[in-house]
């Protein structure tokens, strides 16, 4: 394919990324995780630009760096290894930048795996911008925005700390930071340095012009284990454990594709282990290799797609051929995605993983039980995200942390016995700042059970009353009319949330990009029965539908399609069904933090009769029986 391109494009200016070897002998052509490129003050020109990116992820990274690529009239993107999951990856240009000399685009896949957009101008175009636009389709065309302050980045590989990040600016390694409208292009600069070789006749480390301190990071090259190792590196600071244990020493996870989506609760392969093959970190399985990692130890999208039916990895210590930083790389992108992990004692040089992430490592679940297993891979995925996420990373690196966002949840109900129970499901939630608007339908303040939950409640509270005659959906407007949150969270009052529940939602709305994220029934308890079921169910995708107790939406995307309909019942469906004819897209996160309560069916708006619930179950047990994410030591039966 590369080859086809390239003979395609003889005289293109070629640039890269995730490509070991082109095949082909083309002197100019520029690999961008490898070759400094120099900001230029004119525009540089070409007719043609290849862009050749080895899977999405590396995509992403060209994105970074996109202010470096020329004018065009012409401007191919090839991604050459496109998980089956990612659409089409059809871009679509910015309000700012509406390509009014585009002739022609074309979108198509020449193989299996691989898409190539093509884009034709009728005057010379910045190259950058059909790269963003690429790159922003396949993340699912959400805003690329990093909460953290404008970015300026220099070195081999800094592209890495910033992934699909076209606000960022590049600079040379030595500064200063170039100007962009007026004012420095980066608040933060991030500066990555190469070995610093031990002889005295060796250039020395270049300086900084520029009047900001960088931040320094070594490259990954220069904490190899060739290198610690070397003589005359022993001195060096680089081969204290202390000094390697600080997470904030490697490249965040891009979360946007390196996330927990295509999880598969029911793998179809056994379990593999991280093993050496050929000098990288490999997946091997009865003794094939699954995918092998790049040197530099970051996971891509394309690598967790090929290990989703894999039951889980064990990992070996004794193959982090590559060096440390780059082995916990691994990893941190591994967890991060939710593969399951079981490792031994972490070593010392690992400390980087974070103390969380490195105790989950070893806890040694039960693999075969499916339940077991994604109940570790939640836990795995949580605490790579919030360790080794690109925002995170940043606060690591100093950046201010930005406010979190606040969530109004919309309380509705019509039984004063339920009151109490409802707020002290709200009350379980944790590492999520919450808001309460309790809508009283028909049910007075003054009532004894509603006024002792109301005085007991300790957090934030709005309480009013709606009238007996409204319908439920009118009533659910009036409670987001006094919310003023940024997220709005539908809770019904007789269901069972654990404690990280929002937080997950919250999680998971981070590294979608959906407008409305939520999850399905998949735990039931039927209280007439006495019964709890585990429902098959696919979560962890783009969906059509979530459950109605598990609602988070955006509020900008909640008025846009002017709330819920004013009708009794079907208003959870008929607020999802508007919202993606308005383009809004649904996300469904995993259901191990929710647990339905089923019980005659006349005492709930959603209609279904409990024989429904009995059908295509995994499992079922006798009496109430929450998973341990539900972290409930007793059975608070309502």
């Amino acid at each position: 394919m590369i080859e086809r391109l390239l003979a395609e494009l003889r005289d293109a200016r070629v640039f890269s990324a995730g490509i070991d070897d082109l095949g082909h002998d083309r002197a100019d052509a520029v690999d961008l995780d490898r070759d400094l490129l120099e900001p230029v003050a004119e525009p540089e020109h070409a007719r043609e630009v290849l862009v050749l990116a080895g899977t999405p992820s590396d995509l992403r990274r060209i994105a970074t760096l996109h202010k470096l690529l020329p004018q065009a009239e012409r401007v191919v993107v090839a991604v050459l290894d496109t998980p089956a999951a990612h659409p089409a990856p059809v871009p679509t240009p910015t309000p700012a930048h509406r390509w009014r000399a585009l002739t022609d685009l074309r979108v198509y896949r020449p193989k299996d795996r691989v898409w190539v957009v093509d884009a034709r101008f009728s005057a010379a175009t910045p190259a950058g911008r059909t790269v963003t636009a690429t790159a922003r389709a396949f993340a699912g065309h959400r805003l690329d925005v990093i909460a953290a302050p404008a970015a300026a980045i220099a070195g081999v590989g800094a592209a890495d700390w910033r992934p699909g990040d076209p606000n960022a600016t590049p600079a040379e390694v030595g500064g200063p930071v170039p100007e962009r409208v007026g004012a420095p292009g980066g608040d933060v600069v991030l500066r990555t340095l190469a070995p610093v070789s031990p002889s005295p006749a060796a250039a020395p480390e270049p300086g900084w012009a520029g009047t900001q301190t960088p931040v320094e990071r070594p490259t990954l090259e220069a904490v190899s284990w060739e290198r610690l190792g070397r003589p005359g590196m022993g001195a060096s600071p680089l081969a204290d454990p202390d000094v390697l244990g600080e997470p904030s020493m490697i490249p965040p996870v891009d979360e946007r594709l390196v996330n927990p989506q295509g999880f598969v609760t029911t793998p179809s392969r056994g379990m593999a282990s991280l093993a050496e093959r050929d000098g990288r970190w490999s997946i091997v399985l009865d003794g094939k290799v699954v995918t092998s990692f790049a040197a530099s130890g970051g996971v891509t999208d394309a690598d967790v797609a090929r290990l989703r039916q894999i039951r889980g990895v064990e990992v070996d210590w004794r193959h982090a051929h590559s060096g440390p930083l780059t082995a916990v790389r691994v990893l941190a992108g591994l967890a991060a995605a939710g593969v399951p992990l079981a490792a031994g004692a972490v070593p010392r040089w690992a400390g980087a993983l974070g103390a969380e992430l490195a105790g989950l490592l070893t806890r040694s679940p039960d693999l075969s039980d499916e339940l077991r297993r994604e109940e570790h891979s939640i836990r795995l995925r949580r605490a790579a995200l919030r360790t080794h996420g690109v925002a995170a990373r940043w606060e690591q690196l100093g950046a201010p942390a930005p406010a979190p966002p606040l969530t109004s949840v919309l309380l509705a109900t019509r039984r004063a016995d339920m009151v109490g129970f409802a707020l002290d499901q709200v009350a379980r939630q944790r590492d999520a700042d919450l808001e309460v608007i309790l809508a009283l339908h028909g049910v007075p303040k003054g009532h004894p059970d509603v006024a002792s939950a109301i005085a007991a409640h300790e957090g934030p509270l709005t309480v009013f009353e709606a009238d007996r005659g409204a319908v439920f959906g009118e009533v659910l407007n009036l409670a987001a009319a006094r919310a003023s949150g940024s997220f709005l969270l539908k809770m019904d009052d007789d269901d069972w949330y654990g404690p990280g529940f929002l937080a997950d939602l919250l999680l998971a709305h981070s590294y979608s990009g959906a407008q409305v994220v939520g999850t399905v029934p998949e735990f039931v308890y039927l209280s007439s029965i006495d019964v709890t079921v585990h429902r098959r169910q696919i979560t962890e995708q783009i969906t059509s539908f979530v459950a109605g107790g598990t609602i988070l939406v955006e509020r900008s995307a909640f008025q846009a399609v002017g709330g819920f309909r004013p009708l009794p019942r079907s208003v959870d469906t008929q607020f999802q069904e508007a919202l993606q004819a308005a383009g809004g897209q649904i996300y469904r996160t995993h259901g191990l933090g929710y647990i339905l309560r089923r019980g005659p069916a006349a005492n709930h708006t959603w209609q279904e009769p409990i024989g429904t619930f009995l059908q295509r179950n995994r499992r079922q047990w006798r009496g109430f029986r929450p998973n341990a994410l539900m972290a409930m030591d007793e059975s608070p039966l309502p």
